[in-house]
């Protein structure tokens, strides 16, 4: 009977002791269980960039300007020439720059809404001969976000670029 009475009094303290510590951690664990929250619905998250093209010619001259058309992003573009062999064209422009791989930078980074200076390209037609005034000249334009780096300077990622286009349902959305 004694060793009853021995682990009965531990038994008991043992529980006891359990029971002190469950106490002391149901005000935490209820406060896990209470900060629980639903939602429903949905929201459109734009992390990317979009932009529009214009484009005119007068006189054998394409001007080429971009407009950042995103309502919150901030970006940067650049734009391509593309000609057949015979066709000799010489952009120029204030704040366009032409880069290593034949795309032309343009330099200040576009707000929402803003768009770049005039980006003329001159298009010298000379050596097409008989039909001087059939010719093509393409102008493709990229942009992509504006990175601020930890001092705060403006960057541009051209791995990460976008181009506009309409899926099948009409809906205008950014592809990179």
């Amino acid at each position: 009977m004694k060793i009853m009475r021995r682990y009965g009094k531990v038994i008991t303290m043992s529980a006891a002791a359990l029971a002190m510590t469950a106490a002391l951690t149901v005000e935490s664990s209820m406060a896990y269980f209470t900060t629980y929250a639903e939602a429903e619905g949905s929201q459109v998250v734009s992390l990317g960039a979009t932009t529009d093209i214009t484009e005119t010619v007068t006189n054998k001259t394409k001007h080429v300007t971009v407009k950042n058309t995103s309502e919150t992003n901030e970006c940067f573009v650049r734009v391509k020439v593309f000609s057949g062999r015979q066709v000799v064209c010489t952009p120029q422009g204030q704040n366009w720059s032409l880069g290593d791989d034949d795309y032309w930078y343009y330099g200040p980074v576009l707000a929402p809404g803003e768009s770049s200076e005039v980006l003329d390209v001159t298009i010298n037609i000379d050596g097409l001969g008989e039909n001087p005034d059939s010719f093509n000249v393409v102008i493709v334009q990229e942009c992509t976000p504006a990175i601020y780096g930890e001092d705060g300077t403006p960057e541009a990622d051209w791995d990460v670029t976008y181009t506009d286009f309409e899926d099948n349902t009409g809906r205008k959305e950014a592809d990179n």
